[in-house]
């Protein structure tokens, strides 16, 4: 139907359109489907995750409580707590086919891409994907009445209609394409990180460069309208911002002081960015930093915005038809606890061609397959993406983007971690290989390492109302930059 839409023009073709839309697009949850969603003793978990393992017992049954055992995140470290296991099996180029149907398209093509350095270590699943209580709770809240809004059938306008105050992720049990993608992006990473992140840029040749930079996000979708944040002007206008973030350039030394900040708003997706130029001493909009297929910021082009988080919108307005999403079995990074750990250098973790395979940790989950697709009459320099996000936890793990000529493009992997005590899942750091030009950037994460790099200390993230976010909401605004900005 959104094809037909976007093929055929006019006001009474968007009407008689709108009149003909399949009632399940917009439609809220039935109490049937609500029932089957709980904390305990229900089919599905409050993420819309399937409860029970696998038959093979190869994935075990979640739990709705952290693993016990784990005293918390060290001070200026994240714990491994399967630091002592070793792999099941190592897939490789030489059997890769045996595992095929567990593979995704992009892991296939790095066996054959480069197949003298890619494998994989597969170890034992653990699903620890859980959260405190709130967070169920608000999700379970937020399902009840929340819809994708009627302007997306007609217009491809990204919102949402119903929400409530308190978070949640709004489509547990996904219907549509679209309402995965929202899920996916309104995940509980958490309230507000402050942190020095890097990224990095690797040429065909294997030369590196480090792009570091001091990183300072909120997630006000998790943010309650009681908290002393939502005072803040730029987080409640425009029917509230969903995210904001700022990032300020500390290396290469030829771009320091280079500083973006800017908020995505429930009424208008853009990202309404500013960027503060050290050189001119002067702030301008930047309506170009994360619009749809525009260079994410410090990548020389190897990442687009629609890169970020492996897929989302984009815009206000969405490029893009998303099929209905797909739940599968496959081998994910998964646990990555051991890439987090502060000790490591970025010449142990970066290879020449991709990651250091030796520290990926790889599990059967249960994800989600996304396809998106461009839309007739519109371009994007992907011209399809495929994403997977972890069931669990509604975190992205990975996706594959295509050229023009329906070509594979670029393969993505994130490697996320679950942090003991805060009680999050986020990803610790990422790769984005370009399989034509043989180049490959990471999108920046590695919060530990650059924290220890750059005497910051590890990443200080917030999760719960009342916590101290350790920076001004200002940085998010013209006035904010200018004031922050240096020279």
């Amino acid at each position: 139907m959104s094809r037909i839409n976007t093929m055929l023009n006019g006001a009474i073709v968007i009407l008689l359109s709108s009149l003909l839309l399949p009632n399940w697009a917009m439609a809220e949850l039935t109490s049937d489907e609500l029932s089957r969603l709980g904390i305990e003793g229900t089919e599905l978990t409050p993420m819309g995750a399937i409860r029970a393992g696998n038959k093979e017992g190869t994935i075990p049954e979640w739990k709705s409580k952290p693993i016990s055992g784990i005293a918390g995140s060290e001070t200026n470290n994240v714990i491994d707590p399967f630091a002592n296991e070793k792999p099941l099996f190592t897939i490789t180029v030489d059997n890769y086919e045996k595992y095929k149907e567990k593979l995704t398209v992009g892991q296939v093509a790095m066996f054959k891409t480069y197949p003298g350095t890619f494998f994989m270590n597969v170890y034992p699943t653990h699903r620890t994907g859980s959260y405190d209580e709130r967070i169920y709770q608000a999700t379970l809240a937020q399902a009840k009445k929340i819809i994708v809004c009627p302007e997306y059938e007609k217009t491809g306008r990204v919102c949402l209609d119903n929400e409530i105050d308190g978070g949640g992720i709004p489509f547990p049990i996904p219907k549509t394409g679209v309402e995965a993608v929202w899920s996916h992006y309104l995940a509980f990473r958490e309230r507000s990180s402050n942190a020095m992140y890097n990224g990095v840029i690797v040429d065909y040749l294997g030369n590196r460069t480090d792009v570091i930079q001091h990183m300072r996000q909120i997630y006000p979708w998790w943010v309650s309208n009681d908290s002393e944040l939502k005072k803040s002007k730029v987080l409640t206008i425009m029917g509230g911002s969903v995210y904001c973030g700022a990032q300020l350039l500390k290396k290469p030394t030829r771009s320091a002081g280079l500083m973006f900040g800017g908020c995505i708003y429930m009424n208008d997706f853009s990202a309404r960015a500013y960027l503060y130029l050290p050189g001119q001493r002067r702030v301008r909009k930047a309506p170009e930093i994360g619009f749809h297929d525009s260079p994410s910021f410090g990548s020389d082009g190897m990442i687009t915005s629609e890169d970020r988080w492996m897929m989302w919108f984009g815009g206000k307005y969405t490029r893009h038809d998303y099929a209905t999403p797909i739940r599968k079995e496959l081998f994910v990074p998964y646990n990555n606890n051991k890439l987090a750990d502060k000790n490591l250098s970025f010449d142990d973790i970066f290879g020449k061609k991709h990651i250091n395979q030796s520290l990926v940790r790889y599990e059967l989950h249960r994800v989600w397959v996304v396809e998106a697709t461009v839309k007739e009459g519109l371009f994007d320099l992907y011209k399809r993406q495929t994403a997977y996000f972890d069931e669990d936890t509604w975190v992205a793990l990975g996706n594959e983007t295509y050229d023009q000529k329906d070509r594979l493009w670029r393969v993505a992997e994130q490697y996320n971690v679950f942090i003991h005590g805060l009680n999050i899942t986020r990803g610790i750091g990422d790769v984005h290989i370009d399989l034509i030009t043989g180049r490959y950037a990471s999108y920046p994460f590695w919060q530990y390492q650059a924290g220890e790099i750059e005497g910051f200390g590890p990443p200080r993230f917030t999760t719960r109302d009342g916590e101290d976010i350790g920076f001004s909401t200002e940085l998010f605004t013209p006035q904010g930059l200018r004031k922050h900005g240096r020279r």
